[in-house]
């Protein structure tokens, strides 16, 4: 599906459920607006947001049992978060620095190029066949930041109202309701652990997708092969899902780096001659009068033999002039047949072992090559064609499941996914320890403005003001990184 398809499809269904929440709303008020605060559903344009006290049990549960535990958790937690938050300047002072560098720059092949800001706006460009990687990690990092944060206030004793998803447009995105006026009682290092919960939890979900995925191999290693050259293609004479690919050619494959290998020897050289018994050769022949076509190339199969997987072969060496049909050099010969009989591969005539070989070769021209793809436990499958198709038409797996029911996508799929994990989950650490307004920056530099300058500076409202000015300058920074990068992608 095109994206802006999808998009369009997605607005259509928020529009829809924004304009038939109006009309329920206007004509059965009462009624409808007791079933959505029973569902917890929240509908406006664009926006839906749920609402639950579901969990609250289970969340009040784990956060009172093990305190010890659970205090040394957030404790730690706290120290992370606090010595990640001069890394997360100097990245945003950073990116800044080469924006502004880059404006100054008269050079017009950099603009564009910049993938800086990547990692603190996750999905700024993504394929869109990887949308759902994006949404499920997404989720997935928001929840695990929100737990974070409903765990410490639990711990901290502070009331916990509910959890819920708001999704924006396309976003899902999760959050928890905390009590601000039973936040505010707390000391400054209770508030600490409690806004800091969030991103240590997003640090953790890092490192745990990180260690997966490069733990998959021997994770799934009781359920898969690796190096096998995996690849999947429909079509009653190609390949099919979960044929093992071993060869292309005379090149093989273990790996999808051998098979791109492969593929471009496939494309850089030229279509192989084959070694071929002379009798089957003469036996084969269904040649008629040889043409020449505009780029010179020969042609010595009618229409019916073509259409029936006939090409034209050139022989590469001497003929015996003696022998009947030697006086040409050409054959239409069937493709299958020629190569399924073959010894081996050539160049000429010298390159075959046994006298009584023909080194006969494909009259095809520079882009259009005749490749052999070599699977086991299947008929070889015969390409012709340009090799790049091959390419851009095949997805290559490294893995071939041992057991039926899996399929050979799922660890590249787990892969990705941890990746993604990973990399939204380590921008939302980075993004929300910016000292920034809406972020849990802003209140974490809040606190230790107030905390430091204390002695210092005595009046609460000074202290209050230097915060302010201080979220003023990093949020002015970060939203012109982020325009910048949006304005240099257009």
């Amino acid at each position: 599906m095109d994206t802006i398809l999808f998009l369009v499809i997605v607005g259509f269904i928020h529009i829809s459920f924004y304009f038939f929440n109006t009309i329920f709303v206007s004509c059965m008020h009462l009624p409808y607006l007791v079933l959505l605060e029973n569902i917890g559903i929240d509908i406006q344009f664009l926006r839906i947001k749920w609402f639950t006290t579901a969990f609250n049990r289970s969340l009040m549960k784990w956060g009172l049992n093990r305190s010890k535990f659970w205090a040394a958790w957030f404790n730690t937690g706290m120290i992370v978060t606090l010595l990640l938050l001069p890394i997360s300047i100097i990245l945003l002072l950073k990116m800044t620095f080469e924006a502004f560098m880059k404006e100054n720059s008269v050079d017009p092949n950099e603009i564009g190029s910049g993938e800086t800001i990547e990692i603190m706006i996750p999905g700024v460009t993504i394929p869109f066949s990887e949308m759902g990687y994006y949404i499920i990690a997404l989720l997935l990092s928001s929840s695990v930041h929100e737990f974070g944060h409903a765990m410490a206030a639990v711990k901290e004793d502070v009331r916990f109202l509910g959890t819920g998803m708001i999704i924006f447009f396309i976003l899902p995105v999760a959050y928890v309701n905390i009590c601000d006026s039973g936040l505010s009682m707390l000391g400054h290092k209770s508030r600490l652990r409690i806004l800091c919960a969030g991103i240590w939890h997003n640090v953790i979900l890092t490192g745990l997708a990180m260690m997966i995925a490069g733990l998959i191999t021997i994770l799934l290693k009781p359920f898969f092969i690796q190096n096998t050259g995996n690849s999947g293609l429909l079509g009653p004479v190609g390949l099919s899902n979960g044929d093992v690919v071993h060869k292309i050619n005379d090149c093989s494959v273990h790996d999808s780096t051998s098979w791109r290998y492969c593929i471009q020897q496939a494309i850089q050289f030229s279509t192989p001659g084959y070694c071929v018994n002379d009798n089957i050769v003469r036996k084969s022949d269904k040649s008629s009068f040889l043409q020449n076509d505009a780029n010179d190339m020969h042609h010595c199969c009618d229409k019916h033999y073509k259409n029936n997987g006939h090409l034209c072969f050139e022989h590469l060496g001497i003929i015996d002039m003696q022998a009947p049909h030697s006086s040409s050099v050409n054959f239409c010969l069937p493709i299958r047949a020629i190569i399924s009989s073959s010894h081996s591969y050539c160049q000429s005539n010298d390159h075959c072992s046994m006298a009584s070989d023909y080194c006969v070769k494909p009259t095809v021209t520079n882009s259009t090559k005749v490749v052999q793809i070599q699977r086991y436990g299947g008929k070889d499958v015969i390409f012709h064609g340009n090799p790049l198709e091959i390419y851009y038409t095949i997805e290559l797996s490294d893995w071939v499941p041992r057991y039926s029911f899996f399929s050979p996508q799922l660890p590249e799929a787990l892969i990705l996914l941890c990746k993604y994990v990973a990399l939204f989950s380590s921008g939302i650490a980075i993004v929300n320890v910016i000292p920034c307004f809406f972020f849990d920056g802003q209140h974490i530099i809040s606190i230790l403005i107030d905390q430091r300058l204390k002695n210092a500076v005595k009046e609460q409202s000074i202290r209050s003001v230097i915060a302010f000015v201080v979220m003023t300058v990093f949020s002015i920074l970060l939203i012109g990184n982020v325009f910048i990068i949006l304005l240099n992608k257009l």
